[in-house]
């Protein structure tokens, strides 16, 4: 936190210790000698709520944001609250740890995206190891529960293949996921920054919000802080890093006069630049939570809360390990990759009874935006994911919950009693029950057209000294959970900023 009035200097600032913003600092630190500054509007990592996997998830809540959008109609006028992590390591400090990265063509925008590819390598694998070097873990889960194995057997017996790693790289494939978790416990992105922080080059400055990007002519010198009105600034030698997420960076850049003209005039803030693509094309894995009481009681029900703590305290594994949602599948290769995803809850917070089949459009063609209100330019981002808006979108959802169906009615599944309905795949029931499934991208889009928000080594089209490193530069969403991707797009922004030339800075030097 920075008090009132207070001036700070560093060579870079990076607005948002989420994912990804965790990342590019930990790779700015690991390549340059450059000081470097975070402010986070959440507070610090609480390991002692959040540690222990399934009882961080229930804890959640405590360290989200609640931005709720706006009537959508495509899901009966109905809005959709995006819990995102408000806390140092964002939602990789809250989300339930899945690393599934989907297909690698979801990372080809970027600039020397993926490390030189080596004959026989698979691209995934070579992200993989990218991450590793940075200290990121994924390891497989400690604990699989009766539902999960038996899930996994219904996938099978409906035609699926089951693999061994699971990343939504191949259609028809099911399996365990890859867990973001070491020894256990919860892995945030909060612990990237660890050494760059005992050595002081890296300060957090968490409890601290970004109100506006501070440019001299068109180069960025550092950052207001405050809500409505500015309370303190910080100062960037080489320059600053937007990482506030899909949903915050792009009204950062609009209060900083960077967006669409007529937005910005319409809430009263003056034109630096006319970039028209800020906060437009938003997408978001939209989804139905299909909840389905069960014969077989959950293994994380209450009544075995005490032995399964002391399980966990002695051997760091049992159900407390467990991230609730331990297997999917992927399905669907109409489009040349998967389009569907359904992954399974052995227990829901609102009935423990009751297991839950979660199916997911993966590359939804409905685009939304997200930007400032002109009612109120400093408040709550104005958010609308426009889902259904595309006419395909809502059919290939009614194909997926049919698979899903087929799924739950299989032998394998007969012991828990399900009774599926087919009330699932009616338009209206889907509309009164979709939701966000917390990936939400796009809405800083990186390329080479007019409405392109950032180039494609990060850096904002007419600014110097200008970064956004998050999942808004997502050209499209990538078909598997998107705490992996803002990891690979920090990671890489890391790089691309400790090589870009610093002109007029007087900043240090790379190591």
């Amino acid at each position: 936190m920075i008090r009132i009035g207070e001036r700070v200097n560093f060579d870079i600032v990076i607005v948002g210790a989420g994912t990804a913003g965790c990342a590019v600092a930990a790779q700015l630190a690991r390549c340059t000698d450059h000081s470097i500054g975070i402010v986070e509007a959440g507070t610090r990592y609480p390991a002692w709520a959040l540690h222990a996997p399934l009882a961080g998830l229930r804890l959640r809540p405590f360290w989200s944001w609640r931005h709720e959008s706006v009537a959508i109609p495509g899901l009966a006028a109905r809005r959709v609250v995006f819990p995102m992590g408000r806390v140092v390591g964002g939602s990789s400090s809250i989300n339930a740890m899945i690393a599934a990265a989907g297909h690698p063509d979801a990372f080809d925008f970027l600039a020397d995206a993926r490390p030189s590819p080596t004959p026989g390598v698979d691209p995934l694998r070579a992200l993989d190891d990218e991450l590793e070097t940075l200290g990121v873990p994924m390891a497989p889960p400690r604990h699989a529960s009766a539902f999960t194995r038996a899930f996994l057997s219904a996938c099978v017996e409906r035609g699926l293949s089951e693999v061994a790693r699971l990343d939504g790289s191949a259609a028809e494939t099911c399996g365990r996921f890859r867990l973001f978790q070491r020894g256990g416990r919860r892995w945030s992105a909060a612990h990237l920054l660890r050494d760059g922080r005992r050595a002081g080059r890296i300060r957090v400055m968490p409890r601290t919000s970004a109100r506006a990007v501070v440019f001299r002519g068109r180069r960025a010198v550092g950052i207001e802080t405050g809500g409505s009105t500015a309370t303190g600034s910080i100062t960037a030698r080489v320059g600053v890093v937007l990482a506030a997420g899909a949903l915050q960076t792009p009204c950062i850049l609009q209060r900083s006069g960077i967006g669409p003209k007529g937005l910005l005039e319409a809430s009263g803030i003056g034109v630096l630049e006319d970039l028209p693509g800020v906060g437009g094309n938003l997408q978001d894995h939209v989804g139905v939570p299909w909840v389905v009481p069960s014969l077989v009681p959950a293994p994380g029900r209450p009544a075995r809360w005490v032995p399964a703590a002391l399980r966990y305290a002695l051997c760091r594994d049992g159900v407390i390990a467990s991230n609730c949602c331990e297997a999917g599948c992927f399905l669907d290769a109409r489009l040349g990759r998967p389009t569907i995803e359904v992954f399974t809850h052995f227990q829901t917070v609102r009935r423990p009874g009751a297991v839950e089949f979660s199916t997911v459009l993966l590359h939804p063609a409905s685009r939304g935006e997200v930007g400032v209100d002109p009612a109120n330019p400093w408040g709550a981002p104005r958010i609308d994911p426009a889902y259904f808006s595309a006419a395909d979108d809502l059919p290939r959802l009614m194909d997926g919950l049919e698979r899903t169906i087929g799924i739950a009615n299989s032998e394998a599944l007969i012991r828990f009693g399900l009774a599926p309905s087919r009330r699932a795949v009616e338009p209206e029931w889907i509309r009164a029950n979709a939701s966000t499934y917390y990936h939400p991208g796009g809405s800083c889009r990186a390329g080479d057209d007019a409405l392109a928000v950032v180039d494609r080594s990060l850096r904002v089209r007419g600014m110097e000294g200008l970064w956004v490193a998050d999942n808004s530069v997502l050209p499209e969403l990538p078909g598997g959970h998107t705490a992996l991707s803002a990891l690979v797009i920090g990671a890489r922004a890391g790089r691309l900023i400790a090589a870009a030339p610093r002109v007029g800075t007087g900043a240090s030097q790379p190591a």
